[in-house]
């Protein structure tokens, strides 16, 4: 089976799986967002239900607002929390 990037009118989404994932570039999430490119995130999400950004070079503040351009941020009740920032969930494999 061959898996096909999938152009929309603003970014590229390329899937990682047939069913689940996708990776999405031809985005720079420093940038504020048109309306565009948000319905084309809010699309890939939906058709994906987990998607990647690579080598996004953006600070907590950013990723928030980022993630508030989806919905309200949810504070996860049982995970360690960032003093300054509460709705971030950090996962790291790192030492």
């Amino acid at each position: 089976m061959t898996i096909l990037e999938t152009p929309t009118t603003t970014i590229t989404v390329s899937p990682l799986s047939p069913t689940i994932g996708a990776e999405v570039s031809g985005i720079d999430l420093r940038e504020p967002l048109t309306d565009q490119q948000l319905a084309d995130l809010r699309t890939a999400l939906l058709d994906w239900k987990v998607i990647f950004f690579r080598d996004q070079d953006i600070t907590v503040d950013q990723h928030l607002d980022f993630g508030r351009r989806f919905g309200d941020l949810e504070i996860h009740p049982f995970a360690q929390q960032d003093r300054d920032h509460p709705e971030l969930l950090r996962i790291s494999h790192d030492a």
